[in-house]
């Protein structure tokens, strides 16, 4: 066999080899994408798992909410309690938009969790009041969709 066909056969195998390659990388990245969706879904249901825990294994802070929910008059230390709450809260809700915009969150769940925020913010005083107090705290982009919520809470 002469050395020209001999480097021609190395170069095919070499190009195949190369085809391969980038075959397992694409699959390999195909892989890591579902994982990766698979740990946004799990982070994003653990974080509001949390507050749903809180608010269902503390009757005080339940009764605490119902009060903040519906425009009751707090105490300075309920405020205080609420607002943190509501905070955390607003920021998951930022969190989870940010995921959504970054195409991180499945659309199916967003469009699911969307019209459960609006729900929320609709039946809960204390909650857009605090949005309202704070906005300056959150995107722009975030406050553009609360605003959008409110406005659709109004209908």
């Amino acid at each position: 066999m002469s050395i020209d066909k001999t480097n021609k056969w190395l170069s095919v195998i070499a190009n195949l080899g190369v085809v391969i390659g980038i075959v397992f990388l694409a699959y390999e990245l195909r892989q890591n994408t579902i994982s990766t969706d698979l740990e946004v879904a799990s982070n994003y249901q653990s974080s509001f798992s949390e507050i749903e825990l809180l608010i269902a294994g503390d009757s005080e802070f339940s009764a605490l909410l119902l009060k903040g929910r519906s425009g009751e008059e707090l105490s300075d230390q309920e405020q205080l309690r609420l607002a943190v709450f509501y905070t955390n809260v607003l920021r998951q809700w930022q969190n989870v938009h940010y995921q959504y915009f970054s195409d991180a969150l499945d659309e199916d769940m967003w469009r699911g969790q969307r019209e459960y925020f609006t729900l929320v913010l609709r039946e809960d005083v204390g909650l857009r009041t605090q949005w309202l107090a704070t906005q300056s705290h959150y995107s722009a982009r975030f406050n553009a969709l609360m605003k959008d919520m409110d406005r659709s809470r109004k209908r």
